[in-house]
């Protein structure tokens, strides 16, 4: 048919008044389950009517049955009318016991006397099919980049009656602001509570793939066709397994071969064929490649071995979608319906966390140049985000100890000894540390980078060793300067003697608020890496709850205000005493004192501006944000 002719027959289509369905509704029969089709043909027209019904157009049609969109005129609704032979075993049944918001109601069933054909009639969904959204979307092999992608994909006539959903305005708000995978997700959640939805009422649908899934206009997806749907209690309904090959897991194309060996069909096989749909619908392709032998029944013995194989191939990884999602698909994927998600709860719950983690993600604050060159370089910028304070930590050191520590030239030689030894011993204990430390984490990051095929527990234990480098950056810091107040005292004494207690105090001192300043500043700048660059990418959809958010920002979190004050404080309380326990005002003393109000000054500063971004980091990253 040509595109001026569809365009025709659409506008007969609604060209047809209300005055033509109110006259069309004269000597209709009164019971609905015994009505006569007013027309002969095996396909109905525009126009055309039996009982309550006035038929509008073709929605579609499949192997089993044709779908019409046609107007209730008793109720004047819109509604679709599912025309078949058979309505499969109890269709009209399995549908009367789900009333969910992402599962398209049914109104009622009922059989033409005359031609002994079944009729559905179902709630109406003004919208399109997933299939069409997939491929309107990755047409001539593009690559979707906005949630508001989707939206656009879904194409309604100008003419449409679209009813009104505060709800839905809603959802299309958010899709629209999200990035694709996260609102791929989004909408995949609904998809599966409507899944776990129907098994826990003993209901399998077996044939989950994009031509059963409606989209609305506000992204709402809903379940359709439940036409091979098995009662779970029903053991003689798995003799009579159907589907769609492409999308059937492992088990259920191993039971329609006949192949011995599988499992049952059961909730996991549905959740494979969701998790077959999600991967089309997020890049365009199946996961396996079609065989092309030409024999019907070998290239579903190949697809089976495909599938067998699937989860010890890594050349399926997808670079292009977040490791969080990822891992996800594999979980769905898995050819061992144990290692999947054992409900469609489970899953659900999965892809929230994915979809709040992808779209926090997309909320963080850039800071520009800067923030976004430590994002390309996390390990550099750790490196010197933690030296630096060092440095500035030794600086105050030694001008300390230069203008207040007072020694013969024995002890000046003694004390020499001891820094070469002192620095020779700490430093390459606390860089060992640090290797090991760091060692595990640029491993796992690495793999991350690459797409490398990593599993929730991994990415559990690289997110664990992450937040861990803030307390170890404390711990290493505080190891390597504190013990420095007492140790140079002591070796002097020992091995020039004559130390007098002024010395040791102003060891103490010196020691103290350099290392304090360390720990502070590098602290800082640690948890700014971590909560701005690895953190995010480190979530495992299958552990992420609000306790565990909750614990782990605590934990980030738990030095920050105590810092924040001691970034100010110490540098001046380092000047008070200065002033107080020094009587001689020599050039070298007021420029120490000088420097030490300034570093106080500028602490106070630098202090509240990162711990500022780091407790916006700290909220958005332990947000909850995923709603309907």
């Amino acid at each position: 048919m040509s595109e001026a002719q569809k365009k025709k027959e659409q506008s007969d289509i609604f060209a047809i008044s209300r005055s033509d369905l109110a006259a069309s509704t004269l000597n209709a029969p009164t019971k609905v389950e015994q009505v006569s089709i007013s027309c002969s043909s095996q396909r109905f027209r525009p126009g055309e009517r039996f009982n309550d019904f006035v038929i509008l157009r073709e929605l579609g049609r499949g192997g089993f049955a044709t779908v019409y969109l046609a107007h209730d005129v008793t109720l004047d609704r819109r509604v679709a009318l599912k025309v078949s032979e058979t309505l499969g075993l109890g269709e009209g049944q399995a549908l009367a016991e789900l009333e969910h918001q992402n599962i398209v109601q049914v109104y009622g069933q009922f059989i033409n006397v005359e031609s002994g054909k079944h009729c559905l009639c179902l709630q109406y969904v003004p919208g399109v099919t997933l299939a069409h959204v997939i491929e309107h979307l990755h047409k001539n092999n593009r690559r979707p980049v906005q949630g508001i992608e989707i939206l656009e994909s879904i194409t309604i006539d100008s003419n449409e009656e679209i009813p009104f959903d505060l709800a839905g305005i809603r959802n299309r708000e958010i899709l629209a602001t999200y990035r694709f995978a996260a609102a791929i997700c989004r909408i995949s959640v609904q998809m599966a509570e409507a899944l776990e939805f129907a098994h826990r009422r003993g209901v399998l649908h077996c044939d989950i793939k994009p031509a059963n899934i409606l989209i609305n206009p506000y992204g709402r997806p809903l379940l359709a066709d439940f036409n091979i749907a098995i009662d779970t209690q029903d053991v003689r309904a798995r003799n009579h397994l159907g589907g769609t090959i492409g999308y059937m897991a492992p088990e259920h194309l191993g039971a329609y071969l006949k192949e011995p060996g599988f499992g049952v069909v059961d909730e996991r096989s549905d959740l494979y064929s969701l998790g077959v749909v999600l991967y089309e619908l997020l890049t365009g392709r199946m996961p396996f490649d079609k065989p092309a032998t030409g024999d019907p029944r070998t290239d579903k013995l190949q697809l089976l071995q495909n599938q067998k194989s699937f989860s010890v191939s890594s050349c399926w990884v997808v670079q292009e979608l977040p490791p969080v999602v990822e891992r996800i698909l594999r979980r769905c994927l898995d050819p061992e319906p144990t290692q999947r998600y054992q409900t469609a709860g489970e899953l659900a719950g999965a892809l929230a966390n994915a979809s709040d983690a992808l779209a926090i993600e997309e909320r963080l604050p850039s800071e520009g140049l800067l923030t976004a060159w430590v994002e390309r370089n996390p390990f550099l910028a750790l490196f010197l985000l933690t030296l630096l304070p060092q440095m500035i930590g030794s600086f105050v050191n030694i001008a300390y100890n230069t203008i207040e520590v007072r020694l013969d030239p024995p002890q000046h030689r003694a004390f020499e000894k001891i820094v070469l030894g002192y620095n020779l011993f700490v430093y390459p204990i606390c860089l060992f540390i640090m290797f090991r430390l760091l060692r595990p984490i640029v491993r796992g990051w690495r793999r991350l980078s690459e797409s490398a095929i990593m599993d929730g527990s991994e990415v559990d234990l690289l997110r664990f060793r992450v937040l861990k480098l803030g307390t170890w950056g404390i711990i290493l810091a505080l190891a390597g300067w504190l013990p420095g107040g007492l140790v140079f005292p002591i070796f002097i004494d020992v091995i020039a003697g004559g130390v007098s207690g002024e010395v040791y105090f102003h060891f103490l001192v010196s020691f103290t608020l350099s290392g304090l300043i360390a720990v502070i500043y590098s602290h800082f700048g640690i948890q700014f890496v971590v909560l701005r660059v690895f953190y995010p990418r480190l979530t495992n959809a299958d552990t992420r709850t609000p306790t565990t958010l909750a614990a782990e920002m605590v934990g980030a979190s738990r030095w920050l205000a105590v810092f924040q004050s001691l970034a100010a404080v110490i540098p001046l309380v380092g000047a008070v005493l200065l002033v107080v326990i020094t009587g001689e005002m020599t050039l070298s003393f007021r420029l120490l004192v000088t420097c030490l109000i300034v570093l106080g000054m500028l602490g106070v500063g630098i202090a509240f501006s990162v711990t500022k971004k780091l407790t916006l980091l700290l909220r958005l990253l332990g947000s909850q944000k995923f709603n309907f």
